[in-house]
């Protein structure tokens, strides 16, 4: 994992500042987007039962990055298989203290927004939010 680009990067009308940014977005009520200046990662949420869900990933790259050999697109790959594991392991922890009979929730730190969002939309769509 080299941090370099993986591929063509995007050109365009798109500004050169953003041309070294990532954006992230979350859609509900089930697809998370991850926009890179060099690919588009995205991962669609299925709910299994109350307390399983399957997530499916895909990765996006400009033809002509997939078709040069210099391209090492398996940076990407490795990066986000290292953070979703740590991810993956941080939400298995947190639905075992949530699934505890002496479990009382708390506030989101400012820098979850995006959970927040998504609880208040689930309130809403339940007719409680």
């Amino acid at each position: 994992m080299s941090g370099r680009a993986c591929g063509r990067i995007v050109s365009g009308d798109i500004p050169e500042s953003d041309r070294r940014r990532a954006y992230y977005y979350s859609l509900m009520p089930n697809l998370l987007l991850s926009l890179h200046p060099d690919y588009v990662n995205y991962y669609l949420l299925a709910p299994v039962d109350v307390r399983r869900t399957r997530v499916e990933s895909e990765w996006l790259f400009h033809p002509e990055t997939l078709a040069d050999t210099a391209n090492n697109i398996k940076d990407a790959i490795e990066f986000w298989d290292l953070t979703n594991r740590q991810d993956w392991d941080i939400v298995e922890r947190s639905q075992l203290g949530i699934g505890s009979r002496r479990y009382e929730p708390g506030p989101y730190s400012p820098r979850e927004s995006v959970p927040a969002a998504w609880d208040r939309e689930y309130l809403r769509l339940m007719g409680r939010g």
